[in-house]
């Protein structure tokens, strides 16, 4: 299993904004924030940017107490303790999420997830579809307020449905916000991977100021983001989502690109003579048969494939 490394940790922020973020979640779980509750929390978020840093930690333990069976999560916010009391709770919780998250993240399953060579389609309380790509994971947090979707790694594949409620993708560089869309997202090492097939999305790195205008990537385009930019938005293709079907379609594909792609749906290590550098692969092949995909490969480039303990060993 992949797991996230923990970032560096926030600074610390003063406890009467943590304290504002505390008070505006508590007002979410009771109830639908009305428009101008709404444009409220808008405007006290772009007051400054530690109002948006907290709440930030904020959202993230909306998914934290997402995760949890619903009815503790429930009763962490509904206990009979006096709304003082919970407030102050809350606030202990948004202030310990920067050390504390990724620690407790790795000790809790996933609401979906799927091993290494296998896939996984899901249809939502909300109608949203979803397919997990080999070796990913997701939780999904649909509360009253938002649908959020946290990626913990792989790639997943969206078809959003019609809901007022907003659908948000967490990922370790930052969220994405759906448009009325089809489109995939990719955990990368250190980047998350943006493809949009219908509709568009908004990107928002997590640590970078990007104009709302300038982060929507619209329908046939993709693009890769860290947490302080984006990429240079490219061509997206429908070729792509071919995992869908158990398929790897390579259109001019480097050969040390295409055995990196195929490895994700197996145990079986691909290594390539370094003279095969620049050998482009173009075709279809199996991702769930590794060895008939090389097998392929051998046929149509004239290689040689040898077994060298667990890897592959492709050569001239």
């Amino acid at each position: 299993m992949n797991n996230p490394h923990p970032s560096s940790p926030d600074p610390a922020i003063a406890p009467h904004i943590l304290a504002q973020a505390a008070s505006w979640l508590m007002l979410i779980q009771e109830a639908p924030l009305l428009p101008a509750q709404q444009l409220e929390l808008d405007g006290w978020r772009l007051t400054s940017a530690e109002h948006e840093r907290a709440w930030k930690r904020a959202q993230r333990l909306l998914m934290r107490m997402g995760s949890l069976p619903p009815s503790l999560a429930k009763q962490t916010l509904t206990r009979p303790t006096g709304r003082r009391n919970v407030v102050c709770g809350l606030l202990m919780l948004i202030g310990a999420v920067p050390l504390s998250w990724w620690a407790w993240r790795l000790g809790v399953a996933s609401d979906y997830q799927t091993a290494m060579g296998k896939r996984q389609q899901a249809l939502l309380a909300d109608g949203t579809q979803i397919t997990l790509n080999s070796d990913s994971a997701v939780d999904v947090l649909l509360d009253r307020a938002q649908r959020l979707l946290q990626l913990r790694r792989g790639e997943l594949y969206i078809v959003t449905a019609a809901d007022p409620r907003p659908l948000l993708v967490q990922t370790e560089q930052g969220q994405l916000l759906a448009l009325g869309t089809r489109f995939s997202v990719r955990q990368l090492a250190n980047e998350t991977l943006l493809a949009v097939y219908q509709g568009a999305v908004q990107v928002r790195p997590e640590g970078a100021s990007v104009a709302p205008a300038e982060n929507i990537i619209r329908a046939g385009q993709q693009v890769r983001f860290s947490r302080e930019q984006l990429g240079v938005v490219e061509a997206s293709s429908e070729t792509t989502l071919a995992w869908r079907r158990g398929l790897l379609v390579a259109d001019d594909m480097p050969l040390i690109e295409w055995a990196q792609e195929l490895m994700r749906y197996s145990k079986q290590r691909l290594e390539c003579d370094p003279a095969l550098s620049e050998l482009r692969v173009s075709g279809t092949f199996p991702v769930d048969d590794l060895h008939l995909a090389v097998a392929m490969l051998a046929q149509t480039h004239g290689l040689h494939v040898r077994q060298a303990g667990n890897p592959l060993l492709i050569s001239r």
